[in-house]
């Protein structure tokens, strides 16, 4: 089904919701990585549509107006209302793939009508876009880069692409849609600029392990002094690149994944993907911005 819906040239955009993944993914390998999860969780969806759909988690529903498929959505539903609302903890870390902020408000709208709910407890945004690197540029600074850019604020472009993303997100703080906003890999420097310039301030910071081993005490100090709960992560910069998705010749706007905890428990009950791609034509030039200049 997914090859032939994105070989039809009325589909240039296609949303993916990978339903419940919880028993669903081979268990076998249980550290999996989240970008490898994201690939595995898409490969199931593409070995749903195949099938004969006789199990209630196989069946795949496509929503031909805007070309949303769906993978198991009402046993994603089920499990999400089996306790109530205020009985269960909804997290989500949205990953945007380009400055858009018609792709945050289409990924926060998604997330809510797919899962049915009026609001989620904590979105955490991560922002990476393509880079274009320096010609002469080693191996070892391009990781620096690629790691501490948000950390560079003489490189006011990037900092300035994700408040207009925070912004949008606020809006939907303001309607008690979101009810804590977060943000992973800011630097101490980056982290303070955007709480000095946004109306809802940062609840949450994720920093990445694989950047620093050790939390910077700076940062720790003033997440502690402004009541900023501090988080370590293992996430990539990009989820999914364009070239490991699933299907040819699209690229992708962004992701999210989405966990929904028991409160009283803090058992997980359900996890899943949404991803958003765009199709692109032979002929398409996609201009990358270099912060590097």
């Amino acid at each position: 089904m997914l090859t032939e819906i994105a070989t039809n040239p009325k589909y240039d955009k296609l949303l993916i919701s990978t339903g419940n993944i919880l028993n669903a993914l081979d268990n076998a390998t249980p550290l999996r990585k989240s970008h490898e999860e994201l690939l595995d969780s898409l490969r199931l969806c593409s070995e749903c549509a195949t099938n004969n759909q006789s199990r209630a988690d196989d069946q795949i529903e496509f929503r031909e107006n805007d070309g949303q498929v769906l993978r198991a959505n009402t046993q994603l539903k089920q499990k999400i209302t089996e306790n109530a609302r205020n009985e269960i903890s909804i997290g989500v870390k949205l990953f945007m793939n380009k400055n858009s902020k018609e792709c945050v408000k289409e990924a926060a709208n998604a997330l809510m009508t797919i899962l049915d709910v009026d609001h989620v407890d904590n979105l955490v945004l991560t922002y990476h876009p393509k880079i274009s690197p320096c010609p002469d540029a080693s191996a070892a600074t391009l990781q620096c880069q690629s790691v501490h850019r948000w950390g560079n604020v003489n490189n006011s472009n990037y900092l300035n692409e994700l408040k207009e993303l925070w912004f949008c997100l606020e809006d939907f703080v303001l309607q008690k849609q979101i009810n804590q906003l977060g943000i992973a890999d800011l630097d101490t420097e980056a982290l303070k600029l955007l709480c000095q310039s946004t109306r809802v301030k940062p609840t949450i910071a994720q920093i990445n392990l694989a950047a620093c081993c050790v939390v910077p005490p700076p940062l720790k100090e003033f997440c502690t002094q402004h009541d900023i709960q501090l988080l370590t992560h293992s996430d990539p910069d990009v989820l999914l690149a364009d070239e490991n998705f699933i299907l040819p010749n699209y690229t992708i706007d962004w992701s999210l994944r989405y966990q929904v905890h028991v409160r009283c428990r803090g058992v997980l009950t359900a996890k899943g993907y949404l991803l958003s791609a765009t199709k692109c034509f032979p002929n398409d030039k996609v201009k990358e911005p270099n912060y590097n200049m």
